[in-house]
């Protein structure tokens, strides 16, 4: 029963203080396949990566209604190879103006698919990369850049990453600010905890972590078989 308890609070109780959910990233992310975001306001992740200095990844937000805000905000693994990575936010879509936050125009037409009639508001980092542990995964990052924009018309939006520097790597980009997790998402802290820990690339403790958590399962039902067997004599 111990067992089980502590391994209840190490799942669940941690979802107070990060409660993304994590967005499917399959997808090729481009302008024509971009990965959906059906509910802009619930706070997702998303655990993806740049494949080269010219990619740029697109999440499209369906159905935004005027006055609405979208929010976005950027994180990187805290990891030696990254200390430098700056990926880029953007949102594009109907209504906006023109912010380049000083990027180059010349860059921007050459990088970013924007449709007649879209405007965009580009964001860089601005701050001195503050630190950020995730006590559920047990990760690192290092904060990045926040961008909310209010929606001037309803319609279809864009959020996207690239970088303008010359490294590509790994990123964490949050949508929306509404904790929202049902019963059903509980059975998925696990795979959750797993998959995040091996993208920013603990590998090796997480091993040990799930070996030594199997070790104790198996002693757990050792333990309560062995009652079962000896209360029958």
């Amino acid at each position: 029963m111990k067992f089980f308890l502590v391994v209840f609070l190490l799942f669940v109780l941690p979802l107070n203080a990060y409660a993304h959910r994590p967005i499917d990233t399959s997808n090729a992310a481009t302008r024509e396949d971009p990965i959906v975001i059906e509910d802009h306001k619930i706070s997702w992740a998303a655990y993806n990566k740049l494949t080269n200095v010219n990619d740029v990844d697109y999440y499209r937000l369906t159905s935004v209604k005027k006055g609405e805000s979208i929010f976005a905000s950027m994180l990187v693994p805290k990891i030696e190879r990254l200390k430098s990575f700056d990926p880029v936010i953007a949102v594009i879509g109907p209504g906006l103006g023109k912010e380049t936050d000083d990027i180059k125009e010349e860059t921007i037409k050459n990088l970013l698919v924007i449709d007649k009639g879209e405007g965009f508001i580009i964001k860089k980092n601005d701050n001195k990369d503050e630190s950020f542990f995730e006590p559920f995964t047990q990760t690192s990052y290092w904060k990045k850049q926040e961008l909310e924009v209010v929606a001037p018309v309803a319609g279809t939006y864009y959020i996207t990453v690239f970088t303008i520097s010359n490294n590509a790597d790994k990123y964490v980009l949050s949508i929306g600010k509404l904790e929202k997790w049902g019963i059903k998402d509980l059975a998925k802290m696990p795979g959750i905890w797993w998959r995040v820990r091996m993208f920013v690339e603990k590998r090796i403790s997480t091993y040990l972590i799930t070996g030594i958590i199997f070790l104790l399962f198996l002693s757990l039902i050792y333990l309560i078989t062995k009652k079962f067997i000896f209360s029958k004599f």
